[in-house]
């Protein structure tokens, strides 16, 4: 198709101006203004939260038992349960992502919810802890996500940078169902 042929198809399918139709559609449009959490503002975060693991470790463990095996046990249990219970209590925050301005996000922009939460902080942060080196992972992929983040498809972000919603203006041209954008 030559360029005078394409300019005689728009003429004949453009009668229309799209500014005076008199119904516009309004469409919801994500601006996807996200900002990623780079690996060592991610490490800080997490100190921050082995630190407070490990004072309610200390101060829980010997009301329990006295066998090192048990003791064991029950840190492991606190560890996982502050992760899952924080994360998933505050939508995505733990105290340490918290103090600086960190956020877990789905990458598909949904909210999180308790099974992804509970995937991520326990069952990958288990995994984790027994392969220290696998965090490393956050520092080298593109969305700087560590391998719980990659099988549960999250990622964390700053929290002032979140997903912003607006809608747009659309007017659709009926002859052949074309949309432009005001």
């Amino acid at each position: 198709m030559d360029q005078e042929q394409k300019n005689n198809f728009q003429e004949e399918n453009l009668q229309e101006d799209p500014k005076e139709v008199p119904n516009p559609i309004y469409k919801k449009v994500l601006l996807d203004q996200r900002v990623l959490a780079g690996f060592f503002l991610r490490l800080v975060a997490f100190v921050i939260d082995l630190v407070l693991v490990g004072s309610l470790t200390a101060i829980l463990t010997p009301l329990f038992t006295d066998q090192a095996i048990l003791k064991n046990l029950v840190s492991i249990l606190i560890y996982l349960a502050y992760f899952v219970l924080t994360t998933g209590l505050t939508k995505g925050q733990t105290l340490g992502k918290m103090i600086l301005g960190l956020k877990v996000v789905r990458v598909d922009g949904k909210e999180l919810n308790w099974a992804d939460v509970f995937f991520r902080e326990a069952c990958c942060r288990l995994i984790l802890k027994m392969v220290l080196p696998l965090y490393l992972l956050a520092g080298v992929t593109d969305k700087k996500q560590h391998l719980g983040d990659l099988i549960c498809d999250t990622m964390v972000i700053k929290s002032a940078y979140e997903q912003e919603l607006f809608y747009e203006q659309v007017y659709q041209i009926p002859s052949y169902q074309k949309s432009y954008f005001i």
